[in-house]
C-alpha cells in the first residue's frame, strides 16, 4: 500500500467487500477493500463510511485497477475512484492462553458443534490425527485446499480454524506442519483463501475468530463468541468453529497442553 503503484486486478467482490491480487516484487497479494460492516479480514482495507452510502458502486464496472502511495485507484468508463488509507489498524490478537482451561472448553465447543456440518460432509472435513507425524500434513492439505464453493472454500476455512488453535494453543509441530503443506497447494485454492491461509499460519484472523480462541484459552465465555462466528457466510463460520475444534483438540494431544501451573 504504501509502496509505489503496481498493478493489480479484481478478483472478486459482493455488495461488502471486493478483493484484488497486487501484484509484488517475488510474489502477488491480496488486499480485501472491506465495507465498515463486513467482516474485517487481516487483509482488509476499511472504509470509514457505512454500507448503505453503497461505496461499491463506482467500483463494478472498473476496467483496471492500481494499488499504491496509500491508495486504490480504480479505472472506469466515468473516470478514477480513489480509496485512501486514512490510518493503519492490526488484526487482532488472541489473549494469552491458560493451559488449565483447555480441555473444559474444548469439550464445551465439541457439545456446540456436536452434530453440526459445515459446506463438506463430516467423513471429508475430518482433520484427526496428529497431522506433525511424517505425510500427515500433506494428506490433509491435498484432500482439503480448495474443496468446497466460494471465494474461501469450505476446506480452507477447516484450514484456517486448525492452523490458528494449533499455532496458539500448543500444537506447534502440528501448525508448522500444516502451513508448509498449504503453502505447497496454494495454487489448489482461490488467491483469497490462499492469502487467509498464509495470515492463519502466521496468527492473524478475523476478530470473530479471535473470540473463540480466547473463550479456548480460558478469558471469554465460548457461547456469544461461537454465535457470533458462526454467523459469518453461509458455512464459513461454521467451519472455522469445526477447524478450531480440531486444532484444540490437537494441542490437547501435545505433551505442552498437559502443564499445569498458575493463571497467566
Amino acid at each position: 500500500m504504501s509502496g509505489p503503484f503496481r498493478p493489480s486486478r479484481i478478483l472478486g467482490g459482493s455488495r461488502l467487500a471486493v478483493y484484488l491480487e497486487v501484484e509484488g516484487p517475488h510474489e502477488a497479494t491480496v488486499i480485501a477493500l472491506l465495507a465498515r460492516d463486513a467482516v474485517r479480514l487481516p487483509n482488509g482495507l476499511v472504509l470509514v463510511g457505512t454500507q448503505s452510502v453503497g461505496p461499491f458502486a463506482d467500483v463494478a464496472s472498473a476496467t483496471s485497477v492500481r494499488i499504491g502511495r496509500c491508495s486504490a485507484v480504480f479505472d472506469g468508463p466515468t473516470g478514477p475512484c480513489t480509496v485512501r488509507a486514512g490510518r493503519w489498524w492490526r488484526p487482532p490478537t488472541p489473549r494469552a492462553p491458560r493451559p488449565e482451561h483447555l480441555a473444559a472448553a474444548t469439550a464445551e465447543l465439541d457439545r456446540a458443534l456436536r452434530g453440526v456440518s459445515g459446506g463438506l460432509p463430516a467423513d471429508a472435513a475430518a482433520l484427526d490425527g496428529d497431522l506433525s507425524r511424517a505425510g500427515a500434513a500433506e494428506e490433509a492439505c491435498a484432500r482439503l485446499v480448495g474443496r468446497g464453493p466460494g471465494l474461501t472454500p469450505s476446506g480452507d476455512d477447516l484450514l484456517c480454524g486448525y492452523l490458528l488453535a494449533a499455532r496458539h494453543l500448543g500444537a506447534p509441530q502440528a501448525a508448522e506442519a500444516v502451513a508448509a503443506a498449504a503453502a505447497q497447494a496454494a495454487t489448489a485454492t482461490t488467491a483469497l483463501s490462499a492469502d487467509l491461509l498464509r495470515h492463519a499460519a502466521a496468527g492473524r484472523a478475523c476478530p470473530q475468530a479471535v473470540h473463540v480462541l480466547d473463550a479456548l484459552s480460558g478469558r471469554a465465555p465460548l457461547p456469544p463468541a461461537l454465535e457470533e462466528l458462526r454467523g459469518i457466510g453461509h458455512t464459513s463460520g461454521t467451519d472455522l468453529a469445526l477447524g478450531l475444534l480440531a486444532g484444540a483438540r490437537a494441542a490437547l494431544g501435545s505433551s505442552g497442553a498437559h502443564t499445569t501451573g498458575s493463571a497467566l
